[in-house]
């Protein structure tokens, strides 16, 4: 593809490396560098073939965009400093760890004229390329579990906010005034939120420490309960869901539309997440 978009990868994780080789094998995009202040990471980013760097000081000529893939405490300060060098930013989830990292967030891309965007990633998983209803249920349970570990903060900003875009994005429920906590309940290492999101009722449920990884919706129809998994890989023939979530992210990018999470859905997430967590 002509007029590729030259991209940096913030953050060489076991996340931020995939990140890193799903938008160099993308078409539409060219890596110019990974960035990363561990020596180890750089090590690994150079023995897969980019060029790493350890500070945003040292960012080469031409990044028009970024990939933030580092720890939610770090989202803020990152995006920021891209922003205000003209660069167009994609934050992992959830996009800050505080309201006030939010706001400063927001503040800047207003001021940069920059375009942030959030990456909830179960936006573009296979099964959801469509409503999974024909008619909006009146309760919904979103479960989710993890083999990692964590603790009951860490699972609702690591965890339930994925089902929290998610829901909102299904629901079309973005505006404050479209949800309310009912309730919220810690469990071991797992947390439970119940939530009114416009007319429907929707149960949360997310755990770290799971023997095994999973994540499911589940609702009524009729007189049926219906269950549709959401762990599940690609088939060989169809891009996984980060490669579609690039392909919004460079549409977004050339002005055309996607479901990549923007900014204020992308806050609008990450305060809602911040509300449960402060009920514990």
């Amino acid at each position: 593809m002509a007029n590729r978009t030259r991209i940096a990868v913030i953050g060489y994780g076991r996340f931020g490396r995939v990140h890193a080789l799903r938008a160099q094998a993308h078409p539409a995009f060219e890596v110019l560098c990974v960035v990363d202040p561990q020596p180890g990471a750089r090590n690994a980013a150079q023995a897969d073939g980019f060029n790493a760097i350890a500070s945003l000081n040292d960012l080469p000529r031409g990044v028009e965009a970024a990939s933030v893939v580092t720890p939610a405490d770090t989202h803020a300060e990152i995006a920021i400093t891209l922003m205000h060098r003209g660069i167009d930013v994609l934050v992992e989830k959830p996009m800050a760890s505080s309201e006030a990292e939010i706001d400063t967030m927001l503040d800047a891309a207003q001021a940069t004229r920059r375009r942030l965007f959030t990456g909830h990633i179960e936006r573009f998983n296979q099964a959801l390329m469509s409503a999974p209803w024909d008619t909006t249920p009146g309760s919904i349970v979103f479960s989710r579990q993890s083999r990692l570990p964590g603790c009951s903060h860490s699972v609702v900003l690591d965890l339930m906010v994925h089902d929290l875009d998610l829901a909102a994005h299904l629901l079309r429920c973005h505006t404050p005034d479209s949800f309310h906590i009912l309730s919220v309940q810690e469990h071991g290492d797992g947390v439970s939120a119940q939530v009114a999101m416009g007319s429907t009722v929707v149960n949360f449920h997310a755990l770290h420490g799971a023997d095994s990884s999973s994540a499911t919706i589940r609702w009524h129809k009729a007189t049926a309960v219906c269950e549709l998994p959401l762990s599940h890989r690609a088939e060989p023939t169809q891009p996984d869901a980060l490669t579609r979530q690039y392909t919004a992210f460079h549409s977004m990018l050339k002005g055309q539309p996607s479901h990549l999470a923007s900014a204020m859905e992308g806050a609008t997430a990450a305060r809602r997440a911040l509300a449960i967590a402060a009920r514990l």
